[in-house]
């Protein structure tokens, strides 16, 4: 492999987000503000307000999934309220290129408490592992009820979720299973089950809120459109899913604003880029007030690196 192609793929993921940043914000700009942000700025403020809490609610809950991962991978001699302030304070390294920053982020504030490079990757692929299944869960059952619009989009976007859910989701299940230790302590105790199926519920109950998020903001653009809790949150975890597969790609950026855009287009229309936007930033500045939260969570907690960590 040359340098040159070397540094293509270095560059493939932020090429591909500013590609598609420009795209929903052409569509954005051709289509003009809606309507009700020309008639009701305030209004539409105060629901991107409340779609920034949403989110951050959401983020708080991936949080929480995180937390009871590690801890079924190693006890760290540290408050849980610290493992969570780590978790939500690197989270905004997402946003840096590469959209791998944040693992390495975590892996080095919790070296100091024993946890290995080899724990950190074992509760990376335990964490996708749950976020996929999230996403499987919510397209499928949307699927099966009958709560997507079969148009080829959203055909399209739900058979690739389904597939890349179950492929993607069967490897890293069987790098858990090559890594005996894990799966000792997942068969030895029951809790430990059911503590990864809690993880599971709560990153479903993550593209729950951005469903929410989404409605709220559909909302106030196009109210007279027929909408559902269960659909918006399977288009929402779809669109999450086409950017966390994008390599290098940082928080999914351009990516998920165009496949939200073009799921959304057929029920909405133009407006379809403004709500993407719409959503992106309550998204930013919802990461942005968690990770304050975080860094608050971490200065509280003083934590003070120990000898060793307890092994389960």
């Amino acid at each position: 492999m040359t340098d040159a192609y070397r540094r293509l793929l270095d560059r493939l993921g932020p090429l591909v987000s500013v590609a598609g940043l420009l795209v929903v914000f052409v569509q954005a700009v051709m289509q003009g503000l809606p309507q009700a942000v020309i008639t009701a700025p305030g209004v539409a403020a105060g629901v991107l307000a409340e779609a920034t809490l949403t989110l951050a609610g959401g983020a708080m809950l991936t949080g929480f999934a995180w937390v009871v991962l590690l801890r079924l991978t190693v006890r760290p001699t540290m408050r849980r309220s610290c493992l969570f302030g780590i978790f939500l304070l690197t989270q905004l390294d997402r946003y840096r290129p590469g959209n791998v920053l944040q693992y390495v982020s975590r892996q080095a504030a919790l070296a100091p408490f024993g946890v290995t490079i080899g724990d950190a990757i074992t509760v990376a692929m335990a964490e996708a592992l749950c976020l996929l299944t999230a996403v499987g869960l919510l397209v499928g059952t949307a699927a099966a009820l009958g709560r997507l619009d079969w148009s080829i989009s959203f055909r399209i976007a739900s058979e690739f979720s389904l597939a890349v859910s179950g492929l993607a989701g069967g490897a890293l299940l069987v790098l858990l299973v090559m890594q005996r230790s894990v799966v000792a302590r997942l068969l030895a105790s029951r809790r430990a089950f059911v503590r990864m199926l809690f993880a599971v519920g709560l990153d479903v109950a993550t593209f729950v809120a951005m469903g929410l998020a989404l409605d709220a903001l559909i909302g106030v653009v196009a109210p007279a459109v027929e909408r559902d809790l269960l659909s918006l949150s399977a288009v929402a975890a779809a669109a999450w899913l086409a950017g966390f597969v994008v390599p290098g790609a940082p928080a999914g950026l351009g990516v998920r604003e165009v496949v939200l855009s073009v799921l959304l287009a057929p029920a909405i229309g133009g407006d379809a880029a403004a709500i993407t936007i719409g959503l992106r930033l309550a998204g930013v500045l919802a990461d942005v007030l968690a990770a304050v939260a975080g860094r608050l969570m971490v200065l509280l907690a003083h934590p003070k690196p120990s000898v060793g960590v307890d092994r389960r």
